[in-house]
C-alpha cells in the first residue's frame, strides 16, 4: 500500500510539474507546445507499471488542466470541471491504449534493445494514438468557445504534434531510466538528451521573450499612436470651435457666407464632425425678431421649434429665453436643425447652462442627433461673449455636432483597418452610457481601455483590434525540430546502448553457453567411457562364452556332448545380438527414423507370452511370476505388438535380474482412455538420487550395476522413447531394498497408422523338406570366412553356389552363366552390391533375376536403399539359416 501510495504522488507530480513549466515556458498563444512530456509520461508509466499508474496520472493530468483557469473557483463551474475532467480522461486513457496496442496487437513491447522494436512502438504510440487527447480536447474546448471556430485545426495539430513529440522523447527517457540497470547506461541516454532538451527548451523561452518584448513594444507604440490620433481629432474640432467663437465675439454680425467659409475647410480634414452651428442668446423680447430672419434651408423664415411629446415638431413655449440654431453648415441633412431650439432639450440645455457659467468648452451627455436618429453624438458648446466677459454681453454658443461611429471609422483607415475604438460617457460614477459601440466580430479582442476626460466629460476609450495567430508559427516549428533532433539523440544513444549491452550479452551468454557445453562434453564423455565399458564387457562376456564353448566343443570327441557346447555358444550369441539390437534400436530412435504401426492386441495372450519366455529364469531364481487382470472384461488394445512385447520383456527381464526371490507381478488394468501396465518386482530397488538419472541413455543405478548384473543402460531409455512414441507415459516408484513398481499407460485410441494387412508366406514354409540341390545358385561375397559359412549353409540344402568376390566378379559370371538366383553382400571393394545390382538391372537386362541383399547393416535406410536399385529382398548378418533357406525357397521358380 505504501509503494502504491508514493508511486501515485509521484506520478501525479511528474505529470502536473512537466506540463506546468512546458505551459509556462514553451507554450505559444497559451496553447500550443511542441512537446507535451507529460503524454510520454504516461505511456511509459503504463508500460512499466501498468494498472497500478491509473490514479497518479488522472490526478496528474486533472491538476495540469486546471492551469488556464483564470480563478480557482471557476473549477466550481460545471461545464468548466466537466471539460478538465474529459481532457484528462481522455488523455490517459490514449496512454493506456498506446500501452495495450503495444503490448497486445503489435506484441512488441518497447524493447531498448532493438532500434528498430523501440521505433516502431514509438510511432504506433505517439501519432497514432495521440489523436485521442487532441481530438477530445480540441472539440471540447471549441465548445465552450474556449478557442475560436478557425482555430479548431491549428490548435489539434499543435495539440496533435505536442503528445506525439513528448511520447518519442519521454517515453524512451523514462523507459532507460527504470529498464536499464547498470547506472553508466542510464546516464549515457538520459544525461545528453535533457541537456539538448533544456538548451533548445531555453533558446526557444529567450527568442520567444525577445519577441514578446517586441510585440509588447509594437502593441505599445501602436496604442500610443491610437491615442494621439484621437486625442488630435478631438483637439483639432476644440481649437476650431475656440476661432469660430473668437470670430463671432469679434463681430457684431456674421452672415452665413462668412460662416460658411470659416467652417468648410475644417470640416474637409475632420469628417467625424457632422455640423457646425451658431446658436445665438435670445430673450423672450428678441423672439419675434428672431422669427423674422430667413431660414437659408428653406427661404422662408425660422421656426423656431421644440420636439413634441409624440416626437414631432412643435413651436416653442413660453420662456425668457431661447437658444435656437441660426446656422448650420453643411445645410444639407442639417435642415431640420434649423430653429431648433436647444434649451428646449434637457442634456442640452444642462450642457448650455454649464458651458456659459463656465465659458469654456464643455461636451454634452450622449444624444440622439436630430440630423440621424439611427446614431448617437455629441455636442461641442463653446460660449460666446462681446468685449467683456459679462452676461449681459453674451452671444450664444458656437456648436460641432460630432459623430464618435465616424471617429472610429476614421481609426479603422488611418491604421489599416485593423484597430477599432468604443466610446462610452462615465462621467457619472457606476453609470456607462455608450456613445458608440464598434461593430466587430469574435476576431477582435480588446487589447487596450483608457479614460478621457475632454470638455467637462470622463469617456472611456476601448480600443480592440484583430487576433493574430501566425506570428508564431516560425517559432513553434523551430521548437518542433528541435524537440525531433532531441528524438533523433535520444534514438542514436538508445541503439548504441542497446548494441552495446546485446553484444555484453551475447558474449556472456556465449561464455556460458561455451562453459555448459564442455560440462555437457565433459559428462558425455564420462558417460560414454562408463557407456563403451560396459559395452566392452557386455561384448566380450558372450564372445568369450562363445569362444570358450567352440574350444570345448573342438576338444570333444563325444558329438551330443559337443552338441550341448554348440547349443549353449548359440545362447551366448542371442545375448550378444540383444545387445547390438538396444545400440541399434536406439541410434533409430534418435535419428527419428523407427517407424511403428499400430494392430488390435489380445493383451492377456501377449502377456502370457511374455511370462512363459522368462518361466525358465524365474524358476531357475525360485521366483513366483504373476498375472493380474479383471478376467471378466476383454483387453484389447490397438498398438505396435512388437514395440509393446519390446518394453514388457525389459522390464520383466530387469524385474528378474535384479530380483533374488520373492515375487514378480505383471498387473493390466484399463480406464475409459488408456490401458495401463505395472510389473512390481520385490528386488534390491533403486535409490531417490538413482532414479532421477534412470531414464537417461548410458545411465545405470551405479557402477557397480554394470559390474554386477551387466548391462548397457539403454534398456530403460528406450522402454520410455517406445512408450511416448505409442502416445502414453512411463514412471517408477522404488524404495531402496524395498523392490521397485514400473508403470507405464497406453492410450486406447492409439496415434499411430494403421499396419497394413501383409501376408506372412514365409511362415507356411516347412524348412526341414526343403532342397535346393536342382538350383544353381551365385554368392557374392568378399569375405573368405563369410564365403565359406554361406557356403557351409547353402550345402547343408544340398546347393553348390559359385561364389564371385565382388561386384565385378559377379557380372562376369553373370555373363558367362546362368543362374535361378544371386545372394549380393552390400559392402564390398572395388564394386559395392548396389552397384552391382543396377548393374545387372539395367545394364545385363535381368529383370527377373532374384537377387537377395545381405549385409550387416541394419538400418531401415539401408533396406530401403537395397530395395531401390532392385533387390528382391534383404537379410542381415549374422546369416539366420532358417530365414536364409525360406528367402531362397519364396523367390526360386518351382
Amino acid at each position: 500500500m505504501r509503494k502504491l501510495l508514493i508511486l501515485t504522488l509521484s506520478l501525479a507530480c511528474a505529470y502536473f510539474f512537466t506540463g506546468y513549466f512546458s505551459n509556462s515556458l514553451l507554450s505559444v498563444d497559451g496553447y500550443a507546445v511542441a512537446s507535451w512530456p507529460p503524454s510520454g509520461i504516461a505511456l511509459a508509466s503504463f508500460l512499466i507499471w501498468g494498472r497500478k499508474s491509473f490514479i497518479g496520472l488522472i490526478i496528474g493530468a486533472f491538476c495540469t488542466n486546471l492551469i488556464h483557469l483564470d480563478n480557482a473557483v471557476d473549477i466550481l463551474n460545471s461545464s468548466v470541471f466537466l471539460q478538465a475532467l474529459c481532457i484528462t480522461l481522455a488523455s490517459v486513457l490514449q496512454a493506456w491504449i498506446g500501452c495495450k496496442i503495444i503490448v497486445n496487437v503489435i506484441k512488441a513491447p518497447l524493447d531498448l534493445s532493438s532500434l528498430k522494436r523501440s521505433v516502431q512502438s514509438l510511432v504506433v504510440a505517439g501519432p497514432l494514438c495521440c489523436i485521442i487527447a487532441a481530438g477530445v480536447g480540441t472539440s471540447l474546448l471549441a465548445l465552450n468557445n474556449v478557442i475560436p471556430t478557425d482555430a479548431i485545426f491549428d490548435n489539434f495539430i499543435a495539440w496533435w504534434i505536442g503528445d506525439s513529440i513528448g511520447v518519442l522523447i519521454f517515453t524512451p527517457l523514462m523507459l532507460a531510466a527504470f529498464n536499464y540497470t547498470q547506472v553508466r547506461h542510464r546516464l549515457q541516454v538520459i544525461l545528453p538528451s535533457l541537456l539538448i532538451y533544456t538548451l533548445i527548451s531555453v533558446s526557444f523561452y529567450g527568442a520567444a521573450s525577445v519577441k514578446k518584448e517586441k510585440d509588447i513594444q509594437k502593441q505599445e507604440t501602436k496604442i500610443l499612436a491610437v491615442q494621439n490620433a484621437i486625442s488630435q481629432k478631438l483637439d483639432g474640432v476644440t481649437s476650431h470651435l475656440g476661432l469660430l467663437a473668437t470670430y463671432f465675439a469679434s463681430s457684431d454680425d456674421v452672415n452665413f457666407k462668412e460662416f460658411k467659409q470659416f467652417t468648410s475647410k475644417q470640416l474637409t480634414y475632420s469628417q467625424e464632425i457632422l455640423a457646425f452651428e451658431w446658436v445665438p442668446f435670445v430673450s423672450s423680447s428678441q423672439l419675434a425678431e428672431f422669427k423674422a430672419n430667413q431660414n437659408l434651408a428653406s427661404g422662408a423664415p425660422i421656426y423656431v421649434k421644440e420636439k413634441a411629446l409624440g416626437g414631432g415638431w412643435q413651436e416653442v413655449g413660453i420662456r425668457s429665453h431661447y437658444f435656437p440654431v441660426k446656422y448650420a453648415y453643411p445645410l444639407e441633412g442639417n435642415e431640420d436643425v434649423i430653429g431648433f431650439d436647444l434649451a428646449s432639450n434637457k442634456v442640452r440645455s444642462a450642457a448650455l447652462a454649464k458651458a456659459k457659467v463656465l465659458n469654456e468648452l464643455v461636451l454634452s451627455e450622449p444624444i440622439n442627433l436630430v440630423q440621424n436618429t439611427s446614431e448617437k453624438g455629441v455636442l461641442f458648446l463653446y460660449p460666446v461673449f462681446g468685449d467683456s466677459s459679462t452676461e449681459g454681453d453674451f452671444k450664444g454658443f458656437v456648436a460641432a455636432v460630432v459623430s464618435l461611429k465616424r471617429l472610429s471609422q476614421a481609426l479603422l483607415f488611418d491604421h489599416n483597418n485593423s484597430i477599432a475604438a468604443s466610446f462610452f460617457d462615465t462621467t457619472v460614477a457606476g453609470k456607462k452610457l455608450p456613445i458608440y459601440t464598434a461593430d466587430i466580430d469574435a476576431s477582435y479582442t480588446l487589447f487596450k481601455q483608457y479614460q478621457l476626460l475632454i470638455g467637462k466629460r470622463m469617456w472611456q476609450v476601448e480600443l480592440h483590434e484583430p487576433i493574430v495567430r501566425t506570428s508564431w508559427f516560425a517559432y513553434w516549428l523551430a521548437q518542433i525540430v528541435g524537440m525531433l533532433f532531441v528524438w533523433l539523440l535520444i534514438t542514436f544513444l538508445i541503439s548504441v546502448t542497446g548494441t552495446n549491452i546485446q553484444i555484453r550479452e551475447q558474449v556472456a551468454k556465449q561464455t556460458r553457453s561455451l562453459r555448459l557445453e564442455k560440462q555437457k562434453a565433459d559428462e558425455a564423455s564420462q558417460i560414454k567411457s562408463h557407456f563403451l565399458a560396459n559395452m566392452s564387457h557386455e561384448v566380450r562376456t558372450p564372445i568369450n562364452g562363445i569362444k570358450g564353448l567352440h574350444y570345448l566343443a573342438l576338444q570333444q570327441n563325444d558329438w551330443p556332448q559337443a552338441r550341448s557346447y554348440i547349443e549353449q555358444a548359440d545362447g551366448a550369441l542371442g545375448v550378444l545380438l540383444r545387445v547390438l539390437n538396444d545400440v541399434l534400436d536406439f541410434s533409430k530412435m534418435e535419428a527419428g527414423k523407427l517407424d511403428l504401426m499400430q494392430e488390435p492386441i489380445n493383451v492377456v495372450s501377449l502377456a502370457d507370452e511374455m511370462l512363459n519366455l522368462l518361466q525358465f529364469e524365474a524358476d531357475a531364481k525360485s521366483i513366483q511370476l504373476n498375472l493380474d487382470f479383471d478376467q471378466s472384461t476383454n483387453l484389447v488394445i490397438n498398438t505396435d505388438p512388437i514395440r509393446l512385447k519390446q518394453v514388457l520383456l525389459n522390464l520383466l527381464n530387469n524385474a528378474v535380474k535384479f530380483t533374488a526371490k520373492g515375487e514378480i507381478t505383471l498387473k493390466i488394468w484399463q480406464s475409459k482412455k488408456m490401458t495401463y501396465f505395472s510389473i512390481n518386482d520385490t528386488g534390491i530397488g533403486i535409490s531417490s538420487e538413482a532414479q532421477k538419472q534412470l531414464f537417461k541413455p548410458f545411465a545405470q543405478a551405479d557402477s557397480s550395476t554394470s559390474r554386477q548384473y551387466g548391462g548397457t543402460g539403454l534398456g530403460l531409455s528406450i522402454c520410455r522413447k517406445l512408450v511416448h512414441l505409442m502416445g502414453g507415459e512411463i514412471d517408477l516408484v522404488s524404495f531402496e531394498g524395498k523392490g521397485s513398481t514400473f508403470t507405464f499407460s497406453l492410450p486406447l485410441c492409439s496415434p499411430l497408422p494403421k499396419a497394413e494387412q501383409v501376408l506372412q508366406q514365409y511362415n507356411d514354409i516347412d524348412v526341414s523338406t526343403l532342397s535346393f540341390a536342382h538350383y544353381k545358385l551365385l554368392l557374392v561375397e568378399d569375405n573368405p570366412l563369410n564365403q565359406h559359412v554361406a557356403s557351409a549353409i547353402l550345402k547343408t540344402k544340398g546347393c553348390n553356389a559359385d561364389i564371385a568376390n565382388d561386384g565385378f566378379e559377379a557380372i562376369e559370371k553373370l555373363t558367362a552363366n546362368t543362374y535361378d538366383i544371386v545372394i549380393m553382400d552390400i559392402q564390398m571393394p572395388k564394386m559395392d552390391g548396389l552397384q552391382a545390382t543396377t548393374v545387372i538391372r539395367n545394364d545385363l537386362g535381368l529383370i527377373d533375376l532374384p537377387i537377395i541383399g545381405l549385409s550387416a547393416n541394419a538400418h531401415d535406410d539401408d533396406v530401403k536403399k537395397a530395395l531401390a536399385c532392385g533387390m528382391n529382398s534383404y537379410i542381415t548378418k549374422p546369416i539366420d539359416a532358417n530365414t536364409l533357406f525360406k528367402t531362397l525357397w519364396h523367390y526360386l521358380p518351382h
